[in-house]
């Protein structure tokens, strides 16, 4: 995402710029001093307000601008606005929202939510690492957790046969800004994982294209903390995409089969890539303990990015 920065108190714009630059290697920060045409390709952010610009000007900026604003309790109509003290994530996720529409993409990820891809040598194993991973990060880290399949056999869906236009209303919903609830389309179990509310066998979710699959994780990460999206060995260039997307990519791998994952991931998503070695001895554990360290971080209360933090005050 390229950003254009527009902010007159330079105190807080130079220590904005730090954060944003230091949390996502994806975004590219530009200053803006006085030509706006530094900002080309750019969403720009600016505490500059809308009645301090021309009718004439505000109406060719506005798909593509987000006005600051002083207080959480002030919002506008019909301008795009952040609070000027949310949190780093929060803020993330307004900017790529409107980036993403005005460049006619998909919205992308709630960015106060963590996303984490998994993909394994082989299907046969993948639910349950993904089941062990999501309930190791519920035990150790709290939160809510949802696990979406990627591969075309669902193995999270329930028994019974359900109507199959449940995902397409809730991607309709989405797209269209409605208010929707997720309690009709999803459960969560006794161990508090959840999954979406789909029937076993042929998974609607890997017919997705490339910005539908995009709505729908953006939807999903509005209402969850954490999602796992299990891809095991499907490597459809939709699913690479969201893999390139995530947060972290865990691969689980027995050392029996060539992927040529790195070959796949390429360039800067190889740092995201934590490879999980599988022996099915006591070394699993000790594996799944490095790779959540590897993901929240080995300090507990830096491991969670929560939805209220105002990081910027730090």
């Amino acid at each position: 995402m390229r950003l254009g920065i527009m902010i007159r108190d330079t105190e807080y714009r130079d220590a904005l710029v730090q954060k944003l630059s230091s949390y996502d290697n994806d975004i590219f920060v530009n200053v803006i001093t006085d030509n706006i045409k530094d900002a080309s390709g750019s969403v720009i952010l600016t505490d500059v307000q809308p009645s301090e610009l021309e009718s004439s000007v505000l109406t060719v900026l506005k798909p593509r601008t987000v006005f600051i604003t002083a207080s959480e309790n002030i919002k506008m109509a019909d301008c795009n606005s952040v609070f000027k003290f949310s949190s780093i994530p929060e803020m993330i996720s307004e900017l790529s929202l409107v980036y993403n529409r005005w460049h006619g993409r998909g919205p992308g990820i709630d960015h106060t939510a963590r996303l984490i891809t998994v993909c394994c040598e082989s299907d046969s194993y993948s639910y349950e690492r993904c089941r062990a991973l999501a309930g190791q990060i519920i035990y150790s880290h709290g939160g809510s957790v949802l696990i979406l399949p990627l591969s075309y056999i669902n193995d999270y869906g329930v028994n019974e046969k359900l109507r199959s236009n449940s995902l397409s209303r809730l991607l309709y919903s989405i797209k269209c800004g409605r208010k929707y609830d997720l309690e009709g389309v999803t459960y969560t179990d006794s161990y508090g994982v959840s999954s979406l509310l789909l029937s076993k066998g042929r998974n609607p979710v890997a017919n997705l294209d490339e910005d539908e699959l995009s709505t729908l994780i953006f939807g999903l990460s509005r209402k969850y903390e954490t999602i796992i999206a299990d891809a095991a060995s499907c490597f459809r260039q939709e699913n690479i995409t969201l893999m390139k997307s995530s947060e972290n990519i865990v691969f689980f791998e027995r050392g029996r089969r060539i992927t040529g994952i790195e070959e796949i991931l390429g360039g800067d998503s190889l740092e995201k890539l934590i490879r999980v070695k599988i022996t099915d001895g006591t070394e699993d554990v000790i594996a799944m303990d490095d790779c959540l360290k590897k993901i929240f971080g080995t300090d507990s209360n830096e491991s969670i990015k929560g939805r209220n933090s105002k990081e910027i005050r730090d």
